[in-house]
């Protein structure tokens, strides 16, 4: 899913009675796409940079409305998120069920990410409506992690084949080994 928004006030030629968001938004709409990108101010562009990024700016991306900030804008992202998925539990499961469900958010963040925008990437979640309960939680991760968690997901339960091993022993000697 797209992580895109349109505000309805900034789209009034498409009476727009609420919000869209993800696949909703149509490509002609005034939109923020991209803005969880704004929310590390400290990440400095470097000559590495791929040039389609600031290509994407340049085409409206990484925006955010006048007087928004990247964390309100990512906040309403993740509140529409809350909402739908909120809802699609209590129709599989019941209001009861969920209500008594400890539910463990997880959002993924560049690995360069400052502490900073860790932070608020949390608080965006928090006031969206995430780990409001006693029993909820927030957990960031960094991307790479997660992609090697669920890579290796597989590998790691028990009893699999070709099963995840511990294995304490020298680089040098790692590499000589048949340890995974």
């Amino acid at each position: 899913m797209p992580s895109r928004i349109a505000y309805a006030h900034e789209n009034s030629k498409f009476e727009l009675t609420q919000n869209a968001w993800g696949y909703e938004v149509d490509p002609t709409m005034i939109s923020c796409s991209w803005t969880k990108l704004l929310l590390d101010q400290r990440a400095m562009n470097s000559l590495h940079d791929d040039p389609a990024l600031q290509l994407a700016v340049d085409q409206g991306m990484l925006r955010t409305p006048n007087n928004y900030t990247a964390q309100q804008v990512c906040s309403d992202f993740l509140k529409e998120i809350h909402k739908y998925m909120t809802a699609r539990l209590v129709k599989q499961l019941s209001k009861q069920v969920l209500d008594s469900t400890p539910v463990d958010c997880w959002l993924t963040v560049p690995a360069v990410w400052s502490d900073h925008a860790r932070n608020a990437t949390r608080a965006a979640a928090h006031k969206a409506g995430f780990g409001s309960r006693p029993q909820d939680t927030i957990n960031i991760i960094s991307e790479p992690e997660a992609g090697a968690i669920a890579a290796l997901h597989r590998f790691m339960q028990p009893g699999s084949l070709n099963g995840l091993r511990v294995c304490s022993k020298t680089l040098a000697q790692f590499m000589e080994a048949d340890c995974v």
